[in-house]
């Protein structure tokens, strides 16, 4: 009872904690950097924040299960290029159809791997990064790409209410809609049990396969969901990998209290760590800080994330045996005195 207490009040702890750092990183921004607050920046902020939650959101997935998604630096990218390519021959519609179900083809393939002929994952999303990428040289003929029809992605990121749009409008919304999937279904549930054991939940007669497979195939949809927005809001698209945005999403969940090792964290904790890169990035960029220093702070926000992991841990184990150690002689207290006025009744 007390290892169960502690494991979910560490856990709660961590996804309050994301928050809160990132609701004092915004007013430190704010009061730091001329400009952060205006509309026209909020409106930045939440473009940023929204393609990191969504992707931040399909990689927690996976590393809930106890897995790692490494193909995301590959179909991220493809899956605008392949939209970009295509947009102005075969229509808007059904380029992005192609290029999200070539990311999902490539996340089929890694839950297959590494579901049902239980490959490890990295070795899995490592070949298929590389296949990504290769594709997308194939596509483009190693060029960069545009779309002709620059419209739609006006259209895409016009502002709505001033700080939103019709990008970041669904993009959210596909992460709220996972997040109630994850906490009502019984899927969610799989899932956590997988990542804290998958033997156990083999033999418990779980559907681990089906799990694993669904969960990559959510990664590389939401990665190719994001890519294509971006695709078309830019009109314009470069083969290769990028690695930049891998690392980036893997930050933000990490920073959100997900557990590497799986079974632990939470969605709301991996946006929240979304959110927070996204702040900070947008902050220090506007104020005029180099990308390479920008890279700089994100990796220290995880170093330190990773130096208090041990202390809060400990601080939270803490507070919660004193929680049921009260508990337990509140309890006993009130048993001893029912006890007492049962003896005295009966005499």
């Amino acid at each position: 009872m007390i290892n169960s207490l502690t494991r979910s009040t560490y856990w709660g702890a961590r996804t309050l904690l994301t928050w809160l750092v990132a609701a004092i990183a915004y007013v430190a921004c704010t009061m730091a950097v001329p400009g952060f607050s205006t509309i026209g920046n909020l409106y930045a902020l939440m473009q940023i924040f929204a393609t990191l939650a969504l992707v931040s959101a399909g990689l927690a997935i996976v590393m809930i299960a106890g897995e790692f998604d490494l193909s995301i630096a590959a179909t991220y990218p493809l899956a605008g290029l392949v939209t970009v390519q295509y947009a102005d021959e075969l229509g808007l519609p059904v380029s992005i159809a192609l290029g999200v179900g070539l990311a999902l083809v490539i996340g089929l393939i890694n839950g297959i791997a590494t579901g049902a002929v239980r490959i490890a994952s990295l070795a899995v999303t490592v070949a298929t990064m590389m296949l990504g990428i290769g594709l997308g040289y194939l596509v483009t003929g190693n060029n960069v790409v545009t779309m002709a029809d620059y419209r739609p992605g006006l259209q895409l990121t016009e502002p709505i209410l001033g700080a939103l749009s019709l990008q970041t409008i669904l993009q959210l919304g596909l992460v709220a809609v996972l997040i109630l999937i994850v906490k009502r279904a019984w899927w969610g549930r799989f899932l956590y049990a997988i990542g804290s054991d998958g033997n156990r939940a083999r033999s418990s007669g779980l559907p681990v396969s089906w799990s694993v497979i669904v969960a990559f195939l959510v990664s590389a949809g939401f990665a190719g969901i994001g890519g294509a927005l971006e695709g078309v809001a830019l009109a314009t698209g470069q083969p290769g990998p990028n690695n930049a945005y891998l690392l980036q999403a893997a930050t933000a969940v990490l920073v959100g209290g997900v557990a590497l090792t799986g079974g632990r964290g939470s969605l709301v904790g991996a946006v929240g760590g979304a959110l927070l890169l996204a702040i900070l990035n947008n902050g220090l960029s506007l104020a005029g800080v180099a990308s390479a220093t920008i890279q700089l702070v994100n990796g220290a926000v995880l170093i330190a994330v990773v130096i208090c992991d041990r202390p809060l841990r400990r601080l939270v184990q803490r507070g919660s045996d004193r929680l049921v150690i009260r508990d337990y002689e509140t309890t006993s207290a009130v048993t001893a005195a029912e006890a007492i006025h049962s003896d005295r009744g009966n005499t």
